[in-house]
């Protein structure tokens, strides 16, 4: 294993994972992989640990082919040459939702694959799915839920949903920048969504925002992950 695979990606995941007690031994992981550049490095990533004995857990990749997905063959063909478990559920569903609409269907086109995603699980008995959000994700979702909705929220490491399947976030301390690095030392040939609404970005205004603090303050999105596991109850409203 290379020395920048531990400073970009490797080092940060396990911190998560120890920290959050993420993974177990005996744990069955679904990786949703959307075929960009975080939920790749995810995949990748827990093949490395899985490889290397780092506890003992079964890891596949599922990607949702809903009919706007390019580079999927190439990007398949790689994962198995490299030895990664990748299926793919086929449902063109992005198709229609997409055709002569005025508005982005992302919201929906998202908790279509969402519920894909977690029906697969069941279906298959995977106890845990592994989802993509990176540092930059979390911090963005703070900033919104305080511009948009007024409250103090992000996404958390790890959850439960309804159906019982615990949903773990291992790239929560991952930024952005290690990502792009990551991929492209990888040499990873990742797929694209050829959706007209692909381009759109929904956290266009809490990302701007970010960068502009972190002109002035480079460890802002850093501070955000702490202050967040660090809250004081008795000075809140």
């Amino acid at each position: 294993m290379k020395r920048w695979m531990q400073n970009l990606y490797l080092k940060r995941i396990r911190e998560a994972i120890e920290k959050y007690n993420m993974i177990s031994d005996g744990d069955r992981i679904l990786v949703a992989v959307s075929g960009g550049k975080d939920s790749t490095v995810l995949f990748y990533a827990l093949n490395q640990l899985k490889r290397i004995g780092y506890k003992k857990f079964e890891v596949v990749g599922l990607t949702i082919d809903h009919g706007l997905i390019g580079n999927l063959e190439s990007y398949h063909r790689h994962c198995v040459d490299n030895d990664m478990v990748h299926e793919i559920h086929e449902e063109h569903y992005a198709i229609a939702l997409s055709h002569g609409k005025a508005f982005a269907p992302c919201y929906t086109c998202s908790r279509l694959r969402k519920g894909i995603v977690k029906r697969h699980a069941m279906e298959n008995g995977y106890n845990k799915i592994a989802l993509g959000h990176t540092k930059d994700d979390l911090v963005e979702t703070f900033m919104m839920n305080m511009l948009q909705h007024g409250k103090i929220a992000t996404m958390v490491p790890v959850s439960t949903t309804e159906e019982g399947i615990t949903m773990i976030r291992p790239l929560m301390l991952v930024d952005e920048k290690s990502i792009i690095k990551s991929i492209e030392l990888l040499a990873f040939p990742l797929m694209s969504d050829t959706c007209e609404f692909a381009k759109e970005r929904l956290r266009s205004r809490a990302e701007g925002m970010i960068n502009q603090i972190e002109l002035t303050t480079p460890d802002f999105s850093d501070r955000v992950i702490q202050a967040l596991g660090n809250v004081d109850f008795n000075r809140l409203l």
